[in-house]
């Protein structure tokens, strides 16, 4: 890939991770038949244990990031919430 010298930052753009773990990922795809549309998976089940908790596609980043929340544990959900300052 050739870098052309723009950059963009992507607000949705973004992995929660626990401990170096990554627990949540959503990102742009680029290319192919989801193009410009939103991935995003959950590494973790709702009682914290490590397994594939959820995964799909969305049309914006703010619909995937709600995605991964709304599976996350709650104490994980409740750990996001004081990193945001809410």
């Amino acid at each position: 890939m050739r870098q052309s010298g723009d950059v963009e930052i992507l607000a949705d753009d973004w992995s929660l991770a626990d401990g170096g773990l990554s627990i949540a990922r959503i990102y742009r795809v680029r290319g192919g038949p989801q193009d410009g549309r939103w991935a995003w998976f959950v590494q973790v089940g709702p009682d914290g244990a490590p397994r594939n908790g959820g995964a799909g596609y969305a049309d914006d980043g703010r619909t995937a990031r709600e995605a991964c929340e709304a599976l996350l544990p709650k104490t994980l959900k409740d750990a996001l919430k004081r990193q945001l300052g809410q």
